[in-house]
């Protein structure tokens, strides 16, 4: 990430000890004008020079340089990228640090509510779209609302009813009304349980939960694979043909996989095999989370830590970066060199996390033609869906469309942020002839804050409205009402601009 203006700091560290700039550069040996361009933050300093400040202004050198606010500083940038206001620059949220690391810190804090609240709206929406006893609340709700609402207008427009027919709506009314403070009760209880105690229903969300917990990065595991590699591949040899050469003295029975098996597939599977043993302590050790409640949630996470060891060992971390840095994270050149998938890639990268040496915060997520969803990882301000189904105009499903073809897209969330998807459509494996080939898409996202970065965003580079889709999230909490693949009403509908409702058609069309 971009380095903290050092300048600010060190004008204010010296009007506090009351010095002026001559007084100052001369006790640090250099010259004054050389000091105000330090001051205005048109040199960057460090080092010897940097401990010669610090010490001629009694204070620490990470005091001076900022170094302990490098992670707030990170946070205030994603922030600043996710509001996709014009005019907003870097520059200025790392002087807003810099200068104010109270106020910003209070910021951040101010915006992680914002998200929570946010998130927890959002959950709700798939709560409601997939209980089965909440949506026939909510449908009871809305008859007896509506009920209501007609025997009223009744009682005012007709002034001519007779008594009893009178008593007859008010009765009706009355009962009516006493239904519907029931079914809202009911629908309070449940939905307040929801929110004091979220139960993930299956072993596959507790592991989802467990992963995203730890931000998709376990630092125990990369030195373990290290560490593994070094010793299977000393020269710099082929990690998977040491395994296997290992796992054959061993004796081990061999791994038993559908033919047809890709053999970047087949090659995964025996490392991860091979690591479930070898890094059984380590997996163990990290399994022991009061997020997987059973037996099944803690396998499956054994399984899924044993994948990412094995990513690990196959990419490892430093090489990797520096590769995708120097290839714009191209998946399909990464694969050539590495010798992986484009799934395997994908997920490599969405777990380049190591602090101080991060790559591009990517989500990812994976469905089936059904449109089921899994793997779902999110950043901030990109939420991937867990139940249900996506926005059914997101490259995810686009895919499905063009076999073995990357397609991208720039993604205008409802709210005005802009991403670029990159998903891609593959097949399990080869099936026979007569056979049903197993397919899925996955997809990545990230911020277009980092177009320039990435090959996939050179077309989008310029930003222009013409090369946008609008999306949403999912059909039930998208405000979008002109949408022409609309497949669900939203539960929270919002009036759009007509301009907004042409957008949404062009984009979908």
């Amino acid at each position: 990430m971009a380095r903290l203006p050092i300048g600010q700091r060190v004008r204010n560290r010296r009007r506090e000890r009351g010095m002026t700039q001559t007084a100052l550069a001369e006790a640090a040996g250099i010259s004054g004008p050389y000091l105000n361009l330090i001051e205005h933050d048109k040199r960057m300093i460090g080092g010897a020079l940097l401990r010669r400040l610090a010490e001629v202004l009694e204070t620490d050198v990470a005091q001076l340089s900022g170094s302990g606010d490098a992670r707030l500083a990170q946070d205030v940038l994603e922030i600043t990228r996710s509001l996709a206001v014009a005019g907003l620059e870097e520059r200025g949220a790392l002087d807003f640090v810099a200068q104010h690391p109270d106020w910003a810190q209070a910021f951040v804090t101010l915006h992680r509510s914002y998200r929570e609240a946010s998130e927890a709206a959002l959950a709700l929406t798939d709560r409601l779209s997939q209980d089965p006893t909440l949506m026939e609340l909510s449908h009871a709700v809305l008859t007896q609302v509506t009920a209501i609402r007609s025997f009223a207008e009744i009682l005012e427009q007709h002034e001519e009813l007779e008594a009893r027919e009178r008593a007859r709506f008010s009765h009706i009314i009355a009962t009516e009304s006493e239904q519907l403070g029931s079914s809202a009760r009911e629908m309070i209880t449940l939905l307040g349980g929801t929110l004091e105690a979220p139960k993930p229903s299956s072993p596959a969300e507790e592991v989802d939960d467990f992963i995203i917990f730890r931000g998709n990065y376990f630092p125990g595991l990369e030195d373990a694979a290290a560490w593994l590699r070094r010793e299977l591949a000393p020269e710099g040899g082929d990690v998977a043909a040491a395994t296997a050469e290992r796992l054959r003295a061993q004796e081990e029975v061999p791994l038993e996989v559908a033919e047809g098996t890709p053999s970047a597939s087949l090659r995964f599977l025996q490392l991860r095999r091979f690591l479930e043993r070898e890094l059984a302590q380590t997996i163990d050790a990290l399994i022991e989370d009061e997020r997987l409640t059973t037996p099944e949630a803690q396998q499956r996470a054994r399984v899924a830590l044993a994948s990412y060891a094995a990513g690990a060992l196959l990419f490892p971390y430093e090489p990797f970066l520096e590769a995708a840095e120097e290839l714009r994270y191209d998946i399909d050149l990464l694969a050539a060199r590495f010798s992986g998938s484009f799934e395997q890639i994908a997920h490599r990268l969405v777990t380049l996390r190591r602090p101080g040496a991060q790559g591009i915060p990517f989500a990812f997520l994976r469905s089936d033609p059904a449109g089921n969803l899994s793997k779902p990882f999110s950043i901030p301000g990109l939420r991937m869906p867990r139940y249900g189904g996506a926005c059914p105009i997101w490259a995810l499903y686009e895919a499905f469309a063009s076999p073995g073809r990357t397609v991208t897209q720039m993604a205008v969330m409802p709210e005005g942020e802009r991403y670029i998807f990159i998903a891609r459509q593959m097949a399990k494996r080869t099936a026979p002839y007569g056979g049903v080939t197993p397919a899925y898409s996955v997809m990545l996202g990230c911020d277009l804050a980092y177009a320039d970065r990435i090959v996939y965003g050179d077309a989008y580079a310029s930003g222009r409205a013409s090369l946008a889709t609008p999306v949403g999230h999912n059909c039930r909490s998208c405000p979008r009402q002109a949408c022409p693949r609309r497949a669900h009403p939203a539960l929270l509908p919002q009036r759009s601009a007509p301009e907004e409702d042409a957008e949404a058609e062009r984009g979908a069309a």
